[in-house]
């Protein structure tokens, strides 16, 4: 699946949301954002989101007279930056941290994948 690269503000809500195990309000994402933003840019990033598919609305909740809506994340950001990665690149990162790794239960864990992988196939 060929994914449209984030802007740099959609990365900062997309990390905000990723990194949150509840869904959030655009206020909510404006007060965790680490830099100064305005409401409106959250807002229209988090539309084009929407648009992309990224996020959905997880729940409407009102808040004193008005609703809000809170958003979750559709896409994990495992899935995202994998979609960038050719098999390649895969192949050359997985050789890469085999040969540099000290952990031998991080090895033995890969060596459990690669024999599952090998029995489904």
């Amino acid at each position: 699946m060929l994914l449209d690269k984030l802007t740099k503000r959609e990365n900062l809500v997309m990390s905000i949301l990723w990194n949150n195990n509840n869904s959030l309000s655009a206020a909510e994402i404006k007060e965790l954002c680490e830099e100064e933003i305005s409401i409106y840019t959250v807002q229209q990033v988090l539309q084009r989101l929407l648009k992309k598919g990224y996020i959905k609305v997880a729940e409407i909740v009102q808040n004193n007279k008005s609703f809000m809506r809170k958003y979750v994340p559709v896409l994990t950001q495992t899935k995202y930056i994998s979609s960038f990665i050719n098999k390649k690149t895969s192949f050359e990162l997985a050789s890469n941290y085999i040969e540099t790794t000290n952990d031998i239960q991080e090895l033995n864990a890969l060596e459990q994948l690669i024999k599952q992988k090998k029995e489904e196939l």
